[in-house]
């Protein structure tokens, strides 16, 4: 039997209403419907993957700051799933679909505890969210409906605030890391990047129906350009700044051959 998430029943308990939606044609609405219930369901999976980082935070035993903030993340990728949930009811939509299959939070039992974490928190928060945190913010700025506006500003800012969790970390322990496990964290990077790549790297795609930008509704050719810039301007030059060898590992993750991104945590 498939998965399923079903928030209906939440929905009920947070009503939104969207202002002229129904003015919108019927290609519009239902590619919002599919856009807000993908992301229903990816911010229900990131919950999961905030929840196994804790324990692994605990193991490594880093500030208790780190691990509240990061307990304060599961909580609000539960909200999120719910506030998606509520906009793809109101679009006229029903707020149930498959949950993809659900593979545990890499443990990386092959290092040590810190070495682990920082595995999953550079592919979590310094990779994912950091390019969740750009497609957010360019999406936010071409909705004009006023309450999908204030969903995703309310999301934003918590997106945010898990992505700098990561770099702060990565921050807080960098002395820690010594030349052996850098070589090692850049080793991993190649699949992180790899999956990366095959979650955002869309290519030209189908564009958007027309006015389906104000129901928040991506154009995949736009948001693949934003993707590759948010990783050449942001995320590269920053993890370079640890001496990480970033861009040599993106090399090695679009090579051809590099097809297996395994034991890598992911999230949106």
């Amino acid at each position: 039997m498939i998965p399923m998430l079903d928030l209906r029943h939440e929905v009920r308990r947070l009503p939104i209403s969207l202002d002229g939606a129904a003015l919108l044609d019927e290609a519009a609405r239902q590619a919002a419907i599919a856009e807000w219930t993908g992301r229903m369901v990816n911010e229900h999976v990131s919950s999961r993957v905030f929840a196994g980082l804790l324990p692994q935070m605990m193991r490594a035993g880093v500030d208790a700051d780190f691990q509240r903030e990061t307990a304060d993340a599961v909580v609000d990728e539960l909200r999120h799933a719910r506030l998606c949930a509520a906009v793809v009811e109101a679009l006229g939509g029903e707020a149930r679909a498959p949950l993809p299959d659900l593979d545990e939070v890499p443990r990386h039992d092959d290092v040590d505890p810190l070495e682990g974490l920082l595995r999953n928190v550079l592919a979590v928060s310094c990779l994912n969210e950091t390019v969740a945190v750009a497609l957010l913010e360019s999406n936010r700025r071409l909705v004009t409906e006023s309450t999908l506006r204030r969903v995703l500003t309310e999301i934003l800012a918590d997106e945010v605030g898990h992505s700098r969790m990561g770099w702060q970390l990565l921050s807080t322990v960098a002395p820690r890391i010594d030349d052996r496990m850098r070589a090692r964290l850049g080793a991993y990077l190649i699949p992180a990047f790899a999956q990366l790549f095959q979650r955002h790297y869309t290519g030209i795609g189908a564009p958007r129906p027309p006015a389906a930008e104000v129901l928040g509704v991506e154009d995949r050719r736009d948001s693949t350009a934003l993707f590759i810039d948010v990783v050449n301007e942001v995320i590269l030059p920053r993890l370079e700044a640890f001496d990480l060898p970033a861009r040599q590992a993106v090399a090695a993750a679009l090579a051809p051959e590099a097809d297996d991104a395994d034991g890598v945590a992911a999230t949106d």
